[in-house]
């Protein structure tokens, strides 16, 4: 996918964060194994979480930075279904990895537009929002982890 504004890739990740949390929440209901069930639940919350933060990173930021033009040249996938075709884990620690994965992807693609960014202004609210993921991912990590030892 090839962004062409920035508000086009704070649009695209929480398109993204909101798509992981519908198929969390389909793949979570009456699963087989409870703690699956409990962990799909939860990354769910977690997902509309980081939509929502986007959306606020979003308002606040001044209209003018939201349309700056920026290419920096980076691949994602335009149709998020590939993604989410993943989602058929069945253990705790394959769906947890499996989410650790699609958070590293977001946290991945805010640090390229970090350092490739045209404004310190850009520069900084891409930090601040890859430096926001990484810590909703160190924290849902450990309260998913809590799950296994259940």
């Amino acid at each position: 996918m090839r962004f062409r504004k920035i508000k086009d890739v704070l649009d695209w990740t929480r398109a993204f964060h909101e798509a992981l949390a519908e198929s969390y929440d389909e793949l979570g209901k009456g699963h087989e194994n409870e703690r699956v069930g409990m962990l799909l639940a939860y990354l769910s919350a977690h997902e509309r979480t980081l939509s929502e933060a986007i959306q606020h990173y979003e308002e606040d930021q001044e209209h003018s930075v939201l349309n700056l033009w920026y290419d920096p040249d980076v691949d994602l996938p335009e149709d998020l279904t590939a993604l989410r075709r993943e989602l058929k884990a069945v253990e705790v620690a394959d769906v947890l990895a499996m989410a650790i994965r699609f958070d590293d992807l977001v946290i991945d693609l805010y640090k390229v537009m970090q350092e490739n960014a045209p404004t310190e202004e850009v520069r900084d609210l891409f930090d601040n929002i890859a430096r926001h993921e990484h810590r909703e991912k160190l924290a849902m990590a450990r309260s998913a982890g809590r799950l296994e030892d259940l």
